[in-house]
């Protein structure tokens, strides 16, 4: 069979995505597991548009949930030109049957014990309509993905495209707005480094992005694994969580591995918030000691915030700011929360009637919807202190601050430039995002006059 592999990518002028671009891991890897035989091709919509006149029988589609709608959309054609289409990833995990609407077959869970089957089965004729797994992916003697099959990509204006790297999986803290725990479980498990070394030797470029949801969660093998990669001569971003700064050592050996810099998830400079969200509520020390701790290495930190929830009160917009720029924080992510399936955060605005609309995913919102009613603060206080947040926070005089919160010597003359490129395109996003109105405005007033 001819098999294409998607990953789509929304490109409507309301939806204002992310700058920042890496060749992912996961449909290399899924083209790793088929079985021989077949030929297969990649398409990465980010990068290019996808050749819907190609010959091909069979078209898996990996799916997100903000682009769950251009997923059906692709899904749709194909189906309407005779191709059978599956369809796998975290959004037909949790909503597998919404997912079957669009597509001949759903893979709810991991893929990769039921990937080879699934391919035998459509090859037969005789594929089945939702495929379950049944137990977690063992991630020990994983195949080394494909990328050979990837399409090839040019540089970003600022920086050259990373290579995806898994060093472990899944996620222990069941935080109440987060699905990973549902989708690719609870149980942390890493790669043997051994493996993960190999991988990483075959890989034609300097510049790598760990995709582990959670870094450096075992200490141990964490530090087993960098002071392995030290004579590889990488250099790698990655995402983790703020307690990695409680280990000076790890950090150490990070820097020595080549970091350059961490994507780390603060959601929120309030206590109270703090609290309700499991990955830093028992923190050892306090943010300010970690921005202290990653700046004394030359990470460079884009810190994630996150704004609406219950025990958030609308002194954290100023607070956050206060945090920010005291930390010299190197970008910033701020983000409106998004009750995305799955979540128990959904289930419990659903129950207690906040949702604005039960499935706004398919009708594609821009990103930083508010789509619930906030209950810490009014919908109009958390959407005018976000957007002044944002103007603050990205204002000229705001970013050459937080420039030089960084010793001038730990900058290289690359992060020089990927902090410039990623704080220019950043302001750039969110000042476009902030000019699209609220679609639930009317919903708004009607809940804070009731």
């Amino acid at each position: 069979m001819k098999i294409k592999l998607i990953a789509p990518h929304e490109l409507r002028e309301d939806m204002i995505s992310t700058p920042f671009k890496l060749q992912r891991v996961n449909l290399p890897l899924l083209a790793a597991l088929t079985p021989p035989g077949h030929t297969i091709t990649i398409v990465e919509e980010a990068f290019a548009p996808d050749d819907i006149d190609q010959d091909v029988d069979l078209v898996g589609i990996t799916v997100l949930t903000e682009l769950a709608p251009r997923a059906y959309r692709i899904g749709d054609t194909y189906r309407q030109k005779g191709v059978k289409v599956v369809m796998g990833g975290i959004h037909p995990t949790v909503l597998p049957e919404e997912a079957l609407e669009h597509a001949d077959a759903v893979v709810v869970g991991e893929a990769e014990g039921i990937w080879p089957q699934l391919v035998a089965d459509a090859a037969a004729g005789q594929m089945q309509g939702i495929y379950r797994a049944d137990k977690m992916t063992d991630v020990q003697d994983l195949p080394q993905p494909r990328r050979d099959l990837f399409p090839a990509t040019k540089a970003s204006g600022y920086g050259p495209i990373p290579i995806g790297v898994e060093t472990s999986r899944g996620c222990p803290n069941d935080c109440e707005f987060c699905c990973i725990g549902q989708t690719l479980g609870q149980r942390y498990r890493v790669r043997p480094v051994g493996e993960v070394i190999a991988e990483i030797e075959t890989i034609d470029s300097p510049y790598l992005f760990f995709v582990d949801d959670a870094l450096g969660l075992n200490r141990k093998e964490a530090k087993k694994l960098f002071t392995e990669m030290i004579p590889l001569r990488r250099q790698w971003l990655a995402q983790g969580t703020v307690s990695l700064a409680e280990d000076v050592e790890l950090l150490g050996l990070m820097k020595r591995a080549g970091c350059m810099g961490l994507l780390i998830g603060f959601e929120s400079v309030q206590s109270a918030t703090q609290n309700e969200v499991n990955k830093i509520k028992n923190l050892k020390i306090d943010f300010y000691q970690a921005m202290q701790r990653f700046h004394a290495e030359g990470f460079g930190i884009l810190g994630c915030f996150v704004f609406g929830f219950d025990f958030e009160t609308k002194d954290v917009f100023e607070q956050t700011l206060e945090f920010i720029l005291k930390s010299r924080m190197d970008c910033v992510q701020l983000r409106i929360l998004t009750p995305y399936p799955g979540t128990r955060l959904y289930t419990r605005l659903l129950n207690e009637g906040r949702l604005f609309s039960s499935d706004w995913w398919l009708t594609g919102y821009p990103p930083d919807t508010l789509l619930f009613q906030p209950k810490g603060m009014t919908a109009d206080e958390l959407i005018n202190g976000y957007a002044r947040l944002n103007r603050q926070a990205y204002s000229f005089g705001a970013m050459t601050k937080r420039f030089f919160g960084m010793s001038p010597w730990k900058r290289t003359l690359f992060g020089c430039k990927l902090y410039a490129g990623l704080n220019l395109s950043t302001r750039n996003r969110y000042f476009k995002g902030l000019r699209i109105p609220q679609p639930f405005a009317a919903a708004f007033d009607a809940s804070e006059k009731a």
